[in-house]
C-alpha cells in the first residue's frame, strides 16, 4: 500500500471518528469531554500493531524488530483522530503480542526482559515493544493510568487466553476436545481476570474514559466442531461488556464487522469476506487457516475499521 493510500486511509478514519466525537461535544451532557494529554493504550499484538509476515521478515533481516515501524494499527489510527483535539497528544502504547490476562497481571514468568510467555505462550522481547516497560504490563499501565492528564484508556485482552486454551487442552486446530463446560470455565476465567484489570485501571484513572475492544473471530467455520464460533466469540464478549460496564468502561465490539455475517443472523460462512478484508486469513485472497502464511492479526483495512468501531464506542454517551 502506497504511502499515499494509507494517509488517505487514515484520514478516512479520522473523519468517521470526529464525526462521533463532534456529536458527543455537542451533547448537553459533554461537559469537559476531551482526550486530555496523554492516551494509553493496553493489550496485546491488536494493541501493538502486529503484521506477522512484517515481524518475521525484520526479525530474519536485521535479527530485532523496530516497533517504529509497525505503525498502522488501531491504536495508530485512533490516537490520529484524538490529535486533531489535542495536537500535543502523546501516545503510551504498551501492547505486548502474545499477552495473555494471566501474563498481563503477573508478568511472562521468564524475567523482566519479557512480557507475555507463561506457562504456554511464547515471551516477547521487552526491547521490542513501542514502549519498554520494567515490570508486568498492569504495573506499568496503574502508573501511566494515575498520572495527571491520562484521560483516555483502550484495552484489548483476553483472545491469547482463548487460544492457548485452545490449543493446549482442546488440540485445535487439529481436533476439538473440549466440552461445552470447559469452554465455559475458560470463559470465566478470562472475564474474571479481565474484571480485576478494569477495576485497578478504574481505580488509578477516576476520570479517563475507557473503551475495551473486543474479541473477533478469525476462524469462521472452523473454531467449533459445530460451527458455532462467531457465537462463542460473543458469548465472551456479552460477558466482558457487562464486566466493563460496572467499571464505566465503554465496549467497542470488533466482532460485528470482522464477523459481520455471523453477528448480524446469517451464516458463520459468511463471514468469509469480510474476514479476507480485515485480517490476513485469506494468503492469496483464499480463507486458508491451514496455511503457514495465514495470520488472525488484521490488515491494514482491518485495523482502520477496528479505530472506526473504537472511536464510535469512545464518543458514545
Amino acid at each position: 500500500m502506497s504511502a499515499l493510500i494509507r494517509a488517505r486511509a487514515r484520514a478516512l478514519v479520522c473523519a468517521a471518528v470526529v464525526v462521533a466525537f463532534g456529536a458527543l461535544v455537542l451533547a448537553p451532557a459533554a461537559g469537559a469531554f476531551g482526550p486530555g494529554n496523554t492516551y494509553l493504550a493496553l493489550g496485546d499484538s491488536l494493541a501493538y500493531g502486529y503484521h506477522q509476515a512484517q515481524f518475521q521478515q525484520e526479525l530474519k533481516e536485521k535479527g530485532f524488530v523496530e516497533a517504529a515501524n509497525f505503525d498502522d494499527g488501531y491504536v495508530d489510527d485512533f490516537a490520529a483522530a484524538l490529535k486533531l483535539l489535542n495536537p500535543r497528544l502523546s501516545v503510551v502504547d504498551d501492547g505486548c503480542p502474545g499477552e495473555t490476562t494471566e501474563t498481563f497481571i503477573k508478568g511472562s514468568g521468564v524475567g523482566s526482559a519479557y512480557c507475555a510467555g507463561g506457562p504456554t505462550g511464547t515471551p516477547f522481547p521487552k526491547a521490542f515493544l513501542h514502549h519498554a516497560y520494567t515490570g508486568t504490563q498492569l504495573e506499568d499501565a496503574l502508573a501511566v493510568a494515575g498520572e495527571a492528564g491520562t484521560a483516555t484508556i483502550t484495552l484489548d485482552l483476553g483472545a491469547n487466553d482463548i487460544l492457548q486454551f485452545l490449543g493446549h487442552t482442546c488440540g485445535f486446530p487439529t481436533a476439538f476436545s473440549c466440552s461445552e463446560a470447559e469452554v465455559e470455565a475458560e470463559i470465566g476465567h478470562v472475564v474474571t481476570n479481565i474484571g480485576f484489570i478494569l477495576s485497578r485501571l478504574r481505580a488509578a484513572a477516576p476520570t479517563a474514559r475507557i473503551v475495551f475492544v473486543s474479541q473477533y473471530n478469525p476462524y469462521p467455520t472452523v473454531l467449533t466442531p459445530e460451527g458455532r464460533g462467531d457465537a462463542t466469540v460473543e458469548a465472551l464478549n456479552g460477558a466482558i461488556k457487562s464486566v466493563a460496564a460496572g467499571f464505566g468502561v465503554k465496549f467497542a465490539n470488533t466482532a460485528r464487522v470482522i464477523n459481520f455475517s455471523g453477528t448480524h443472523g446469517g451464516p458463520e460462512a459468511g463471514d468469509i469476506p469480510t474476514v479476507c478484508a480485515f485480517t490476513a486469513m485469506c494468503p492469496g485472497g483464499t480463507f486458508d487457516p491451514a496455511s503457514p502464511e495465514a495470520d488472525i492479526h488484521p490488515t491494514k483495512a482491518g485495523y482502520a475499521a477496528m479505530a472506526t468501531v473504537v472511536g464510535a464506542a469512545y464518543a458514545a454517551p
